[in-house]
């Protein structure tokens, strides 16, 4: 708290009169403007004459002086000795500057306001500055999401010449093999249905290829369609695992269930989640090693973990796998585009929830860990 007499007054006009960085000024405590120094002057643009005498709101904008900002800081003052504020500030030509203001309560010997001090700094070209600095750092993330969008171009580029190449060419060699051997004629039953075997093989290997691309920018862009209902994931994961089983991998899948794990969330969705975790478990695993699945329920989540003895893969490619085109360490053995376990991050993020894959621990291969809550609403997605 500040206490002033007269001689301290006077004092204090001469002391601040001279400065010109600061306006520097005395408010009675209705607000009224008592004194004005040269930094006063300069910034806000009024002569002593025409300043002193008027309340001091005439500095703020129109919506401050509506909401009654100018008294609500004295208020402030008076109450806590002092109050510091930013903002806004009005000329008196009518432009604006930026502020930075503190404003002093000065007490008599009973604790009363019988002024208060205010000083004003204009922090205008500060907050210009500031304001270009931050341009500048936006324009270079920018800038540095440009150069690394492309490179993720040329990536997704080299990724899909080579993995679109193979089936192509297999679908090509499969009709210039069954055109040659109509040439000949030697085209019999049995070459047309090795033929067309290679071909529908070609085929479902491109269609997958394509369904991959459009599931990455489905769930990029978030327009795909998010519909949480009740849902009983064991069933999910009976579903799915019966899929493999028919296309043939029914003696390496293993369930280790509850008989149910009721749960909301979005049953496409979860379905492609189990099915892209478990086609990554059997690509980095040779046959006849199991793929081991396993679902734990609690009154929080469902827990899903999928387990294989395949390769492993090292603490540095833990992350990477979860990027668009990550891939492991076997990518000539496994093929496949590298956006499996990125769709799947996706996915478990719409679902607030979480996904992990690492080095099984006392086996060999890997483990893919994924934890969703019980419930998830339509807007969180």
């Amino acid at each position: 708290m500040i206490s002033v007499d007269a001689e301290g007054g006077e004092a204090f006009r001469l002391l601040v009169e001279s400065v010109e960085d600061y306006a520097i000024f005395l408010l009675d405590p209705a607000g009224h403007v008592l004194s004005w120094n040269l930094g006063a002057h300069r910034i806000k643009g009024y002569t002593p004459s025409e300043i002193i005498g008027q309340h001091f709101s005439v500095f703020y904008t129109p919506e401050e002086r509506a909401e009654g900002r100018p008294m609500n800081l004295l208020r402030q003052a008076a109450e806590n000795g002092r109050v510091e504020d930013e903002g806004w500030r009005v000329r008196r030509d009518g432009t604006r500057f930026w502020a930075d203001v503190v404003v002093t309560a000065l007490l008599d010997g009973d604790g009363a306001p019988t002024a208060f001090a205010k000083i004003t700094k204009d922090l205008t070209a500060r907050r210009a500055a500031e304001q270009r600095d931050r341009t500048l750092l936006a324009e270079q993330r920018a800038r540095v999401a440009a150069e690394e969008a492309l490179m993720t171009r040329d990536r997704f580029l080299g990724i899909a010449s080579h993995e679109l190449r193979t089936p192509v060419a297999s679908l090509q060699l499969a009709i210039e093999g069954l055109e040659h051997a109509r040439a000949a004629g030697r085209l019999d039953d049995g070459r047309i249905e090795v033929g067309l075997g290679r071909m529908s093989a070609s085929v479902a290997r491109l269609g997958a290829l394509v369904a991959e691309l459009l599931d990455v920018s489905r769930l990029e862009s978030l327009e795909g369609p998010f519909n949480p209902t009740p849902i009983d994931l064991v069933e999910l994961a009976r579903e799915v695992l019966a899929r493999f089983g028919d296309a043939g991998h029914v003696e390496r899948l293993r369930l280790d269930a509850p008989p149910r794990a009721p749960m909301t969330a979005d049953a496409s969705q979860l379905d492609q989640l189990i099915t892209n975790v478990i086609d990554n478990a059997l690509k980095y695993s040779e046959p006849p090693a199991p793929v081991e699945v396993r679902i734990v329920a609690d009154e929080d989540g469902v827990a899903l973990t999928v387990a294989d003895e395949g390769i492993g893969l090292d603490a540095a490619a833990q992350e990477r796998l979860f990027e668009a085109f990550g891939r492991g360490e076997n990518v000539a053995h496994a093929g496949g585009m590298g956006l499996g376990l990125y769709i799947c991050r996706q996915i478990v993020d719409r679902h607030r929830g979480r996904i992990s894959v690492q080095r099984r621990a006392n086996a060999p291969g890997t483990l893919v860990r994924v934890w969703l809550p019980n419930r998830v609403a339509a807007t969180d997605g």
